[in-house]
Formats: structure tokens, sequence, C-alpha cells
């Protein structure tokens, strides 16, 4: 009888070369970048609820923080028992199509992919906007529109992709190179915020040298705006709004697990590696958030509900406008915040730092995304249900070069959705082609969604993997209070996932607000991200299909591939 073919070869050909310290820095570098400079803005923005109502004094999107977080640790315990007992490259691609079910495990991975693929580009540009941002607070002032935005993106896509080419241990030290020059700098960026909280006057003074306008000026014009009367829902119906912007923050937390194939002693050493990222991650953004919300809460009104933290958010995020109020464009972000503190103290020269700081946590986002899009990419080729040459590994670099390259094309896909090229009358849709906007605006909205689909079977698998793989969790070399216990951390990070998905769907402020879609004048292009959505999963399904009916006559054994955990 003839050998049945199984995986593509009996090595994955990829290399152990990742030690704990990268592997954390991993995680942190992933998460800890364009969310938590802008979210505590960009989330209270739509729902301004009043000031004097917070819970505990913490504004909304603070809150969405901690109870985010407290998600994020359990699903992290969920998931750093998962992969040490299956430390291989894909993570949760692995994990989940051998508990629960190989169509789920290849279907959400699918998602999964083009998520953080198509995020690769999104950030990218972001580094851009954050120049642009950032710079005026420096003093410098670069001209970032939809069109430079998009071509720088373009060429940090195509950098980034060759450098990641050559393999884990460059793409290790490119990342090394770009985190520790940001974490350096992010005492000093505590440092002013912390001066402004204690000190607000600071920040006024700041924000009046650096703009040119008082506080007081942004709080009048935002009420003039309908601050008072723009949001009707109570405080908690504010933090729903802002878990959507919270998990997005948190995407990456679990980066590490994509490369469990690379990294030394997984199946020890993960656990520790995603526990600290993750008190780490939430520590620091509830940190941040608070530190901003008080060195903010200035030019507070009479009645106390509304100061210059609302306002700002209004007027750059919200229904407000900076342009009619006739304020500079520079939008709210906790770094900017963070300017006008250390020009307010008289440290104006050194804000420089402040756009180097900002930056650089934008920009080393990216050797995550790709190192973790390319693998999962890998892991599904490996099992022989995308094309074989995906897996293909450059035998001295050890780097799965395929993979990496169509990442990067996925990439650019991104870079167009962010940048807007191709938005209603923008620079490269001068037709103003609904379908062309819709579409690529459709790719930057799905993203949460998809990332929620695939860590939500996560968890399940956690649920399943005492009973389904018996033996497995038996030798597996962390799991902590035996089977009852893991069930239920795996319940809780499943709820608790499964709450991220409902807000996503059916959240006023969010892509698809299906609620409101059987009412909507036209909902087709109201619900054009669920009809993207659909037609992604449909074409996955089709690819998964062709390679299980291919398998018939090739002689793929699909059946006992999905049995066995792949090789190293």
């Amino acid at each position: 009888m003839s050998e049945k073919k199984l995986f593509v070869r009996k090595a994955t050909g990829l290399v152990r070369e990742i030690g704990p310290l990268t592997a954390v820095i991993i995680c942190l570098a992933n998460t800890i970048g364009y969310g938590w400079q802008k979210r505590i803005f960009q989330f209270t923005g739509p729902a301004t609820v009043p000031e004097n109502t917070y819970f505990l004094g913490l504004p909304p999107m603070g809150m969405a923080f901690l109870v985010g977080g407290i998600v994020i640790l359990f699903s992290t315990v969920s998931y750093a028992i998962l992969t040490a007992a299956m430390p291989r490259s894909g993570g949760g691609y692995v994990v989940v199509s051998r508990v629960i079910n190989p169509f789920a495990g290849y279907i959400g991975s699918w998602v999964e992919f083009l998520s953080i693929a198509w995020s690769f580009g999104i950030i990218a540009v972001a580094v851009f906007e954050g120049i642009g941002n950032l710079g005026a607070v420096a003093g410098v002032t670069p001209t970032c529109n939809d069109v430079t935005m998009c071509w720088g993106g373009v060429v940090l896509v195509i950098v980034f992709t060759v450098i990641a080419s050559f393999g884990i241990r460059m793409a290790g030290y490119l990342l090394q190179a770009m985190f520790w020059i940001p974490a350096i700098l992010t005492l000093y960026v505590l440092f002013l915020l912390g001066s402004g909280a204690a000190n607000p006057g600071a920040v006024a003074v700041g924000m009046q040298a650096i703009t040119g306008h008082t506080p007081s000026e942004y709080v009048q014009a935002a009420l003039a705006q309908g601050l008072d009367t723009a949001f009707t829902g109570s405080y908690f119906d504010a933090v729903s709004i802002a878990m959507l912007g919270a998990y997005w923050s948190y995407i990456g937390y679990a980066a590490s697990t994509f490369v469990a194939g690379e990294i030394k002693e997984a199946n020890k050493k993960l656990p520790q590696i995603l526990f600290v990222a993750g008190i780490l991650i939430v520590t620091i953004y509830m940190v941040v958030s608070t530190l901003t919300r008080a060195a903010t809460n200035v030019a507070i009104t009479p009645d106390g509900k509304w100061s210059l933290f609302s306002a700002y958010a209004y007027l750059s995020w919200g229904a407000g406008s900076l342009s009619n109020a006739g304020l500079p464009s520079i939008k709210a972000w906790s770094t900017v915040v963070a300017g006008y503190a250390g020009n307010g103290i008289g440290l104006q020269s050194l804000n420089i730092l402040v756009l180097i700081f900002g930056v650089f946590w934008i920009a080393n986002d990216i050797p995550p995304f790709i190192l973790t899009a390319s693998r999962v990419l890998f892991a599904m080729s490996f099992d022989r249900v995308m094309p074989e040459a995906l897996s293909s590994v450059n035998e001295r670099l050890h780097s799965p070069v395929n993979a990496t390259i169509a990442t990067g094309i996925v990439g650019l896909l991104g870079v167009a959705s962010e940048s807007g090229v191709f938005g209603l009358g923008a620079s490269y849709n001068p037709a103003r082609n609904a379908l062309l906007a819709n579409t690529f605006g459709a790719g930057v909205a799905s993203t949460d969604l998809y990332d929620g689909i695939f860590f939500t079977l996560f968890a399940l698998a956690a649920v399943y993997f005492p009973f389904k793989k018996k033996q497995i969790f038996e030798k597996a070399p962390w799991k902590p209070g035996g089977v009852a216990t893991v069930v239920i951390i795996g319940l809780i990070a499943f709820i608790g996932n499964l709450y991220l998905d409902y807000a996503f769907l059916f959240a006023s402020a969010g892509s698809y607000n299906l609620a409101a879609l059987p009412s909507a004048s036209d909902p087709f292009t109201k619900g054009f991200a669920l009809w993207f959505t659909i037609i992604l999963i449909i074409i996955g399904a089709l690819i998964y299909g062709y390679y299980k009916l291919r398998a018939k006559t090739t002689g793929v054994d699909y059946t006992t591939i999905f049995t066995e955990i792949p090789p190293e």
C-alpha cells in the first residue's frame, strides 16, 4: 500500500529562534501602538456623556479598557494552555482545527489572516497619520494627504515585507531596534502626562501656545455644535460603544501564539510570555487613559458636565468639527496632550521626542503583523488546505517567503483602505464610484469582527480541549487546576469574546449596526460591511472545498491530517 499523504513534508523547516524577551515584545509591539494614543478620545467623541456621571470617575473608554482587559486576561490564560500543549506555527488555526472542527479552524483563520494582513497596511498608513498629527505639536508641518499617505504606506509595506522574508531572526533584530527606542521614551511621555494630570493648567498653557486657542474656546465651540445633546444614551451605553475601540486596541495580545513553532521551549515559556505581556498591556492602557483624562480636566463648565476632555474628543472624532470652529486640525491624541503638557512646563524643545515616541510606537506594530499573518497562511498551506507553494520555506533563511509575500500583497489593500484614496471623490476615485469606496471602506471596518470570530473560536477550543483531546490535555505542560478550572476559564473567555462579537455587529456606532439594517432606506449600502464579510467567507469556503475535492485525486488524507498535530 502507498503511504498516505498528510502534511506537505515531515518537518516544517522553521526553526525555534525566538527567545522569551522577543516573544513578549512581539505581543507588546503588536498591541501597544496606534490605539492607545487616540482611542481614549476617538471613542469618547461619538458617545459623549456628562463627565459628572462617570462611574468610579472612569470615562467610558477607560471602563472599556478595564472590562476588555479582564476579558483579555482570561482569554490569555486559555490560549496559553492550548498553545503550550500544541506549540506550532499558526497558533489558533492548529488548535481550533484539531479541537473543534477543521472547517471552523480554517474559516476562522482565513478571516483572521485577512484581518491581520489588511491591518499591516492600515498601520503602515497610520505611521504617516501620526507624523501629520504629532508633527504640529513638535513644530514641524509635513504634508500628509491621502496620496502621500498611500504611497508612503506602499513603501513601508514593501520594505517590511522584504525584511520579513529574510526570516524570524532578521525580523526579531528589527523589532528589538524599533521597540526599545519608544519603550525608553515611554517614561518621558508618562512624565509629561503625569505632570499634566497633576497640573492641568500646564496643558492649558501649552495648548494655547501651540494652537493659539484656549481650552475654554474648545469647550464653547463644542457646546455651540451640540455637545450637550449629541448623545442621549447612558454611561454604560457609551461603554458598549467604547468597547469597540478597546478591543481593537487590545488585538495583538496573543501575537506570540501565532509564531509558537519558532519560540524556544514554547511548551514551557508561552504561558509566562503571554501573561507578562497581558498584564503590561492592560496596565499601560489604564495608566495612560487615567492620566490623559486628568490632564484634560480643565475649562470645566459650571454645571460640572463638560471639560476640555469631552469637548476636544467631540470636535476631533464626534459630530463636531475643528475646522468649522476655526480651530487647528490637530486632533485629540494622548500624545498630543503630552506635547501640550511639555510645552506648558517649559520643555517645548523636547516635543520632537513625543513625535518620535508616537510614530515609533505605531511603526513597531508592523513586524509582528507580517510575522503573525504569514504564519497563519503557512500553517493552512502546510495542512494542504491552501496552495502548497505558500508553505515553501527557504532552507538557508528558515523563512516562509511565499506566505510573507502574499501577506504583503494583502497589506497593500489595507494601505488603499486606510489612506482613503478610493473614497468618494478622493484622488483615485474622482467619479465618486460608491462600490469602489464601500469595498475599501468595508475592509477597514471589518477587521475587528474578524479578530473577534477567530478569538471566540480559540476560546471555545479551551472549553472542548480536555474532552476532545484528552491524551494531549493529560500531557499538557500547563493546565492550572485541572479539567474544571480550564473549562471555566475557557467559558469566561468565550462568553466575553461573544459579547464583543455582539457589540461589533449591533452597536449603533459600529460598522455593521445590524439592529438598524432592516429599516435602512438603502440596506445594500448601509450593510455593505456585512455583505463584504459574507463574500469573503464564501470565497474562503470555496477554496477549502476545492482542496477537499482535490484530495480525492491527489491522495491527501484529510481525515488523518486533522487528528494529528503538525510536525515541528
